[in-house]
Parts: C-alpha cells; sequence; structure tokens
C-alpha cells in the first residue's frame, strides 16, 4: 500500500482479516449497491461479449473439430481445432508455462484486470445473477431490509423466483461447460436418449449444476477472496509501477464531509468528502482508500462511484482511478520500459 501522509494517523485493523468476516469468525453477507457509470458500461458490453463467445464456443467447429474441448475422459484435447494427445504431453507443459508467465507479467504491469473484466466467476455474478437478484429484490438497502425482515408471502415469492430461476441458469450453465469435455453432440445425445442409458452423464449434469447454483447463489465472492490463489498472489507480483484501482491519498486526505461554500484546502481537508460511496458498491466488501488489497477484484464500481460523487459536488473526478502507486505518490506517469 502506498504510503500515507505522515500527518494522517491510519487504522491498520482491517489488516487483521478479510472483509467478509467477523470478529467471530461468520461471514458477513455482502451487500453491493448497483453500480453505474463508465467502466460499468464499458464493463457490461465487454462481460456480454465474453458469454456469447461462451455459448457459442462449443458449436463452432474448425476443420471438423470443436474450438475448445477437454475430454478427461477419453484424454483427447482440442484447442483452436487442433487435437492433442497425452503424448503431446510436453507441448501442454510449455503452453501451461507460457501461460503462467504471461499472467505474472501482465499482472505486474496492469494488476488484475482478469479478475474485474473477463474471469468467469465476476462476468456470470456481476453480469447475470446479480442483475437478476437487482431486477427481483431491488438495490442493496431493498436486499437487506428483505432479508432482514419477517417471513411474508412477498419475501418467499421473491426468494422462490430468484432461486428458481438462479438454478435454471446453473443447470444451463453446467450442460454447457460439460460441452467444453465432451463436445455438445455427446451432451445432445444424452438429452435425447433414454435415462437409463446415461446415468453417468445425467450425474455429471447434476453436479455441475448443484456446483454453478451453489457457487452464485450463496458462495459469490468467498470464491475470490479465499479460493482463488490469484488474489493472494497480488503481494509478490506486484510494484510500485503495476497499474491498480487506487484511491489518491495524497489528494484525498485528510477526509472531511462536504460542506457548501467551504474552501476545503483552508479547512484541511482533501477531496475525500468521507460519503462511502465506494465501499456501497464493492462486491467484495472492501474499503479502496485503505489500499491495495487481496480482496479487490479491480471491478471499477468504486471508480464510476466515486466520479459521481466528485461530480455531484463539484471537485475533479479520478480521485479513485487506474493508477500505480508510484504515479500518486512521486507524480509519476505510467510507461514502459527496459529497467522494469
Amino acid at each position: 500500500m502506498a504510503p500515507q501522509p505522515q500527518h494522517i494517523k491510519r487504522d491498520e485493523s482491517y489488516r487483521d482479516s478479510i472483509s467478509t468476516v467477523d470478529k467471530d469468525g461468520k461471514r458477513v453477507w455482502v451487500y453491493p449497491k448497483k453500480p453505474s457509470g463508465k467502466f460499468t458500461r464499458w464493463r457490461q458490453w465487454f462481460g456480454y461479449g465474453l458469454l456469447v463467445l461462451l455459448f457459442v464456443g462449443p458449436f463452432i467447429r474448425i476443420g471438423g473439430e470443436p474450438l475448445l474441448m477437454i475430454n478427461l475422459v477419453e484424454r483427447r484435447f482440442v484447442f483452436f481445432g487442433q487435437v492433442f494427445w497425452p503424448q503431446d504431453f510436453l507441448i501442454f507443459v510449455l503452453g501451461v508455462l507460457t501461460f503462467i508467465i504471461f499472467v505474472a507479467l501482465f499482472t505486474v504491469a496492469f494488476g488484475r484486470l482478469f479478475c474485474g473484466w473477463a474471469c468467469p466467476q465476476t462476468v456470470f455474478m456481476e453480469m447475470v445473477f446479480r442483475r437478476i437478484e437487482y431486477a427481483i429484490e431491488g438495490d442493496w438497502k431493498q436486499q437487506k431490509a428483505l432479508n432482514n425482515g419477517p417471513m411474508t408471502n412477498a419475501k418467499i415469492g421473491k426468494k422462490t423466483l430468484k432461486h428458481v430461476i438462479f438454478f435454471t441458469l446453473s443447470f444451463l450453465i453446467g450442460n454447457l461447460f460439460l460441452m467444453y469435455i465432451i463436445g455438445s453432440d455427446e451432451v445432445f445425445r444424452i438429452v435425447r436418449e433414454p435415462m437409463a442409458q446415461h446415468w453417468g452423464g445425467l450425474l455429471a449434469m447434476g453436479v455441475f449444476s448443484g456446483a454453478f447454483y451453489g457457487n452464485f447463489a450463496f458462495f459469490r465472492e468467498q470464491a475470490c477472496t479465499t479460493v482463488c490463489p490469484y488474489g493472494r498472489l497480488q503481494g509478490v507480483l506486484l510494484d510500485r509501477k503495476s497499474i491498480v484501482i487506487a484511491y489518491d491519498h495524497e489528494r484525498g486526505e485528510a477526509r472531511g464531509l462536504f460542506r457548501k461554500g467551504e474552501d476545503r484546502s483552508e479547512a484541511g481537508k482533501g477531496d475525500c468528502i468521507s460519503c462511502s460511496a465506494c465501499v456501497h458498491v464493492c462486491p467484495t466488501g472492501i474499503d479502496i482508500r485503505n489500499g491495495t488489497q487481496l480482496e479487490c477484484v479491480n471491478c471499477t464500481a468504486c471508480i464510476d462511484a466515486c466520479d459521481h460523487m466528485m461530480t455531484s459536488v463539484g471537485l475533479p473526478t479520478g480521485l479513485i482511478r487506474y493508477a500505480s502507486e508510484e504515479e500518486i505518490t512521486d507524480k509519476k506517469p505510467f510507461r514502459f520500459n527496459s529497467q522494469g
């Protein structure tokens, strides 16, 4: 995390645990406010484009072969129409090593850009399941009130509708991923033929569907904060020149509520108006003003929320933005160079 101005005393207690676990070790359910803004729109269009590619992928053929298939049962792997067998394992290892090196180098330069924009977990959660939840249960305050309220007929109806849709989508997603393993033709054959002939395939469909339903309906951000190793690798992959979503503490501190007509510099205040808008929209429940944290998936929701508040009170946008620690602290713009 970037060094803070000497006159600002920081509360570092947030480092003692992740944001979604309380002092008793119990989970803190996150209710993120529905995001909106420039980056949110760009991320939605990009995410929907990825979803289209994902759903049409099993049906694309190159030279009669699928675009991508990882058939562990038959040990037959297809990448962009090219078939690989177990004896081609050396090529596979080289490909995996190349991918790992690419991920490491990309993260060093651009942080967790993949997590916020292209990771299937984020795309499905934020662009599909969360959108359905907003449509049925309302925004964050309405969701929290509904969950904490009594069990009424309206609550039962909303919860039932939401989970039926969630499971239906999970079933479709489970079948989709099964197509990437055994092929779309085989999946459709299992669907058409009698159940008694394909208990194994039906069991696989059930496992996939249940796993996706449990993940998107209940596990959610825990997949990013406690399971996925990518976030925990940030500490060794990022440096002061890495581009991350960062709070400009040099400009924002000291924080203080906005008062119309007040000269904030004379009052000893920075541009942060302590509105907590960036916290309310965060899907992992963190405060980005504390600095780079393993829970941050670089989803840009806090950028849009902060820019909206800055515009509302007549202050410059960009208090939270894509930036490196070096850019904020030393006022040096990001650039590639041979010195690293």
